[in-house]
């Protein structure tokens, strides 16, 4: 960095490190835990085709319990894409919701 030059921080880097989310994507179900690794390989596939063309939508974390995957995101696009690929790919059902329009994204994918 040139001296005098200030550091600046990517607004996705500021919400990972804030622990502040701009959408939550669940994904629960018997169908879920019997193909977990197979839709977390289509989860990573999303975001990497994603980053290409918005470097800001990023995975801030995954999290895997027995009965869900929650995922959260820096932006609202690659939830909802991901949600969208998980739908297409493996049928269910698919809700996405905007609660507070403008701050957060919750995306929820089910299948028994």
């Amino acid at each position: 960095m040139p001296p005098g030059a200030k550091a600046l921080m990517c607004p996705a880097c500021h919400r990972t490190a804030d622990l502040v989310p701009a959408a939550r994507l669940t994904l629960d179900g018997a169908f879920q835990r019997e193909h977990r690794e197979e839709i977390l390989g289509l989860v990573r596939h999303r975001e990497a085709l994603m980053r290409e063309s918005h470097p800001m939508e990023r995975i801030m974390a995954t999290q895997t319990q027995e009965d869900r995957i929650t995922i959260t995101t820096t932006g609202f696009h690659l939830a909802r894409d991901i949600g969208s690929a998980v739908h297409h790919a493996y049928r269910g059902k698919l809700e996405i919701d905007y609660p507070d329009a403008d701050e957060t994204l919750y995306v929820h994918w089910h299948r028994a």
